[in-house]
């Protein structure tokens, strides 16, 4: 069977299924038994397949049943950098790049307009590492310490520095500002993805069965990490310090309350995602 065949098969398998992204999640896989990248399976899809046929089809199963794509390749790509993912963590996902793009304009105009000041970012639950890694690759003259309160988590962490060959960024295990003040850690830039679905909010199956919940749900209304860092921030970050989050598109609303309640006095404004959904909040510490 040629590479062309099995996508037919598998699309055929898979076109009534409830995956809106079923077509390329399928070549994704077939790159991956393949061992290829996905940009050269193109090149050879007349070329005979080189794997078991049958291990593929029980993947394949899975994933209709509902496994994430990248649980069974163990890879999600995020900032142009493959990381490790796995059952410990939340699948990175690509509205988050957008708060890194943003972050590193931040970290380009405060270096334009200080020199070479040295800068000190914490990343507060980091999960696999990507916002805190890709930052670190990104701007290698930046201190990042980087934290999360599941051990396992942050092994997830620790493997995709070493793969990434990333040099600056610190672990730190901990519930949430508690490693930094403890290390007597102050920072330039926060970055926070917490969880932020309220926990009793119907989300899909494929999300729920499979990615950690202490990475996902959050209280009643969402917002508890979010009270938690606006109440203790000053313990953490530096004098004209920023803040940087990402939040639900339906949480402007009440998320905007809630700054107003503790920085009554700072600047701060909301943007939104690519597909024009509120999504980052950032706070200027003045």
């Amino acid at each position: 069977m040629t590479v062309n065949e099995l996508i037919q098969k598998s699309e055929d398998y898979l076109k009534d299924s409830n995956n809106a992204n079923y077509l390329a999640d399928i070549k994704i896989l077939i790159a991956f038994f393949m061992k290829t990248s996905l940009a050269k399976l193109y090149a050879i899809q007349n070329d005979k397949i080189n794997f078991k046929i049958d291990d593929y089809w029980q993947q394949l199963m899975a994933y209709r049943n509902g496994k994430p794509i990248q649980h069974i390749t163990n890879l999600q790509n995020f900032y142009g950098y493959d990381f490790y993912v796995d059952y410990n963590v939340l699948i990175p996902r690509y509205e988050t790049e957008e708060l890194v793009d943003n972050i590193n304009i931040i970290i380009d105009e405060i270096l334009l307009n200080n020199g070479d000041k040295p800068l000190t970012l914490i990343d507060i639950g980091t999960g696999s590492g990507a916002i805190a890694i890709s930052l670190g690759l990104e701007n290698p003259s930046l201190t990042i310490y980087a934290s999360d309160i599941s051990t396992e988590a942050l092994k997830v962490a620790k493997r995709n520095i070493k793969q990434l060959n990333c040099k600056n960024v610190k672990l730190l295990e901990g519930d949430m500002l508690e490693p930094f003040i403890k290390n007597k850690i102050k920072a330039d830039l926060l970055v926070c993805n917490p969880p932020y679905i309220p926990k009793n909010q119907n989300i899909s199956n494929r999300v729920k069965n499979y990615e950690p919940h202490v990475a996902l749900f959050s209280d009643i209304d969402g917002l508890y990490f979010y009270r938690e860092i606006f109440q203790n921030w000053q313990k953490v970050v530096k004098k004209n310090g920023i803040l940087c989050f990402e939040h639900g598109y339906d949480q402007k609303k009440d998320l905007e309350k809630l700054v107003k309640e503790y920085f009554p006095n700072q600047k701060y404004y909301f943007q939104k995602d690519i597909n024009k959904k509120w999504r980052i909040l950032f706070i200027n510490i003045l």
